[in-house]
């Protein structure tokens, strides 16, 4: 293979990961429109349903901080739970070696 022919296989493989680089911004500029405008919807939405009802609007927003509270304090718990039962078994099993068999 020449030199010349190396250089084409270079530029005609950079040019398709060119082609691949705009393609896939292209795909990810249409993706993040659908998204914006998703959002400027349910905006518009939670706007509207706070304006007539803000009594619901803000029992809602009440419950999802305490869900997500809820939520962390049971991720602790399951931690802490978790941590204590693998002491245990450290314990138990130092203690084992410790004292013989009956």
């Amino acid at each position: 293979m020449t030199q010349d022919e190396r250089l084409d296989r270079i530029d005609a493989n950079i040019e398709r990961l060119t082609k691949f680089v705009l393609d896939f911004r292209d795909e990810t500029a249409r993706r993040l429109d659908l998204i914006d405008n998703r959002l400027n919807v349910l905006a518009t939405n939670v706007n509207n349903l706070e304006l007539r009802f803000p009594t619901i609007t803000a029992a809602i927003l009440d419950f999802g901080k305490v869900s997500t509270e809820l939520t962390n304090d049971l991720f602790k718990n399951r931690h802490a739970t978790a941590e204590l039962a693998a002491r245990m078994d450290r314990l138990e099993e130092k203690t084992s070696k410790l004292l013989p068999a009956a």
